[in-house]
Parts: C-alpha cells; structure tokens; sequence
C-alpha cells in the first residue's frame, strides 16, 4: 500500500523551477498566463494554444498578420478570443515562446496505488462506470499536485492545496456541478485515509491537515442553472407547428421521449420497434443501447415520418441511420427556429430543454420518479430528483392550506 507521506513528501520538498531565461515562455507557461489575466477563461485559453501552435508550426510570429492567415475558414467567434489574447500577448513584451517540453506521466506511482487502494474498498460505487469517473477525478487531483511541484509551488495532500485545487477549477471554467464532484471525490478519498491512517503511517498533524479537508465548501449551484422546459400546451403547440415530417420526428424524440440531441443523431431505423413500441437508445459516451418505450405520439410521428419515403430501405434490421448526415448542430439550430417562431425561445431554452420537457411532464403526470430515471436512463437518481424539486417550488403555494 501507498504511504500517503510519500506523496506529501515529493510535493512539499518543491524547489524552484529553473526559469528558461529572460523574454522566454513555453506554450503551457504562456497560456497559463493568459488563463489568469482572463479572470473567466471560458474556451479562450483553447483557441488560443491553437494559434500558438499554428504559428510554431508555420514559424511566423504571433501578431494579427499571422492572424489573417490562421483566420482563414474559421468563424468569428474563433477568431475573437485569439485577438484578446494577442492583446494580452503584447503586453507581456511578445517573449519568445518555444514548445512545451515533453509530456510525461505526472500522477505518481503512490498516487496511482493510493486511489487504486480507495477504489478497491469504496463499496458505495456501483459499477465500472462510476469508478471510471472517480479515477479519473481523483487523477486530475493528483496531477495538478504534480503540475504545481514542477512549476516550483508549494502543495502538498491538505486542505490548503485542495482549497487552492477547487479555485483553480472554477477559474478554469468548469461548471459548479464538475467542481463539487471533483470536490467530493477528494473528501471521500480523505475520509479512507484517515480511516486507514496507521495502515497508511500518517503522522498526527497530516490527519489533522486532512480532517479540515471536508470543511471545505464547493461551489454555489444557483437554482436557475437547470434548463428551462415547456407546459405540456407549449409542448403541443410547438410540435403542432412543425410541417416538415422529419423535423416533427426529431422534435417528438427529443420533447415526447426525452433523447439527447446525440443521441438523436445515432438512431438507427432498426432501432426503432413500432411493434412493440420500444426504441432502442445508444446513450452519450455508450457502446451498448438501451431499450426504452415508445409512447404512442410519438410511434405515430415516426411512422409517418418512416412512410414518407425520406428513409430507405424499410427493413426493421436495417443499421441505416434513421436521419441520415444529421448533426446535434443542426437539431439545435432548427429547434431554436421553431420555438422563435412561437415566441417559445426565452432564456434558458434550447433543444436541450425538450429533454427536460420529458421528463418534467412524467414527473408533472404522477409517473413514478424511478420510472422517469429509467426513461431518461440517468445515472444518478439524483438528477431525476430535480423535475421533483421544481414541481415541488410550483405546487407550494397551491396545495399548503390556508391554515393550521
């Protein structure tokens, strides 16, 4: 077993990094740089290296000439964050820039055995996809302690490295819900080691550091962060509206089912059982599909749709796409148009929201929340506890009696 000293040893005996030397950057070093100048990065920092390396590959300096180039074919909204960040660039003195060393493994191999030793015992995660997503929390935890130590900072596995981990995260714009689980990933694994700590010889001040570890808060999720979704008349009139049979289709998976946009995209005319009302759903991130009901409105769209002609042959095997070259992009674009067109696109509203739609209409109809998981194949029973929690703010003022 790891000792977890071990690894508080190789992070806290950090020394300076040598510095490449005056008006010299790497590509990591300068865009960590602009991420920080930008307070709220959001994709900046991407679209930036990619001009970075652009302009290392073509050996051309980073300016708006070489921009005019690189901009060729590309949308504005691609183009405006390397602006700002030749802005930025020329503030910092235009230093030399040189490609990022070679990667390496940075988790180290006691890091490695410590979270393989956790994941062994954490009977709480049920099934491969849960561990998956724990190792790789826990990974991205322990390869910024790794990143830090090479960037000549101070960290080491406490609760002001883990406090200072959290920040990093929101500044790097991962959304809160990211951030509190990779939060709560790291609290677990602590709770296990101080359970563990003699197995583990922890000295008494580094249990102590770890116990504060769960004192710290993650971050606030604000109510309106969930999508917006439509009434059931809403609903109605949107798909009422649609003349276009394939659209109608696309739209009655997404609002009467609950499909993701990608999920849309990967409907095969095979999956799609009129007989026996069932759709058969390759979920996003899947390999395997799951078999969901068919409800009646929308086995009629797609009946239609599939007689129309615009999907051949009519073999219920067939592997052919059930909307052939359709992309999410495209969903997105002609949901939007439809709800503008009925004054349906508000704030928070998106094709994204037809799912939530479904779901919240389930919940709204006195269907049972764990069917409503299963329908809309969630992971965590959790997320399915939001439509109740909506329905739960409307129903308030309506059903508490008028007095006690």
């Amino acid at each position: 077993m790891a000792k977890v000293t071990s690894i508080s040893r190789r992070v806290s005996t950090a020394t300076a990094v040598e510095p490449l030397g005056v008006g010299r950057v790497t590509v990591g070093q300068l865009i960590n740089q602009f991420t920080v100048w930008l307070g709220k990065p959001g994709n900046y920092p991407r679209l930036a290296r990619q001009f970075v390396l652009y302009c290392l590959e073509h050996k051309v300096p980073l300016d708006v000439s070489s921009l005019k180039l690189y901009a060729s074919g590309k949308s504005g909204n691609q183009i405006s964050p390397v602006k700002k960040f030749i802005l930025f660039y020329q503030m910092q003195g235009c230093p030399t820039v040189v490609p990022d060393p070679p990667k390496r493994k940075r988790t180290s191999p006691a890091a490695n055995e410590l979270i393989l030793g956790y994941l062994a015992e954490a009977t709480h995660l049920r099934g491969d996809k849960s561990k998956e997503n724990y190792t790789q929390a826990l990974n991205a935890y322990f390869t910024y302690l790794a990143q830090e130590y090479e960037e000549g900072r101070l960290a080491t596995f406490c609760s002001q490295t883990v406090g200072q981990y959290v920040n990093d995260l929101h500044l790097r714009g991962l959304s809160a819900f990211t951030v509190n689980f990779y939060l709560s990933t790291i609290k677990q694994l602590t709770e296990w080691v101080i359970k563990h700590r003699a197995r583990l010889v922890l000295t008494e001040k580094q249990a102590d550091d770890l116990r504060d570890v769960a004192a710290i808060r993650g971050l606030t999720i604000e109510r309106g962060f969930y999508k917006d979704s439509l009434d059931e008349e809403e609903r109605d009139k949107l798909l009422g509206s649609i003349e276009r049979i394939a659209d109608k289709a696309i739209i009655a998976l997404l609002a009467l089912e609950g499909l993701r946009t990608v999920e849309v995209t990967r409907l095969t005319v095979g999956d799609v059982d009129l007989t026996k009302k069932l759709l058969h759903v390759r979920g996003k991130g899947k390999h395997t599909k799951k078999s969901i009901k068919l409800f009646d409105s929308c086995a009629e769209v797609l009946h239609h749709y599939l007689q129309s002609g615009q999907v051949l042959p009519l073999n219920p095997a067939s592997s052919l796409l059930l909307f052939p070259e359709l992309k999410t992009a495209q969903i997105r674009y002609r949901v939007d148009k439809y709800l503008t067109a009925l004054e349906l696109k508000r704030k928070g509203m998106s094709a994204h929201s037809l799912r939530h739609t479904a779901g919240q209409l389930l919940i709204d109809k006195g269907v049972e929340p764990v069917w409503v998981q299963r329908h809309l194949r969630h992971e965590l029973f959790e997320t399915t506890q939001f439509y109740i929690k909506k329905q739960t703010e409307r129903d308030y003022f309506v059903k508490m009696p008028g007095s006690v």
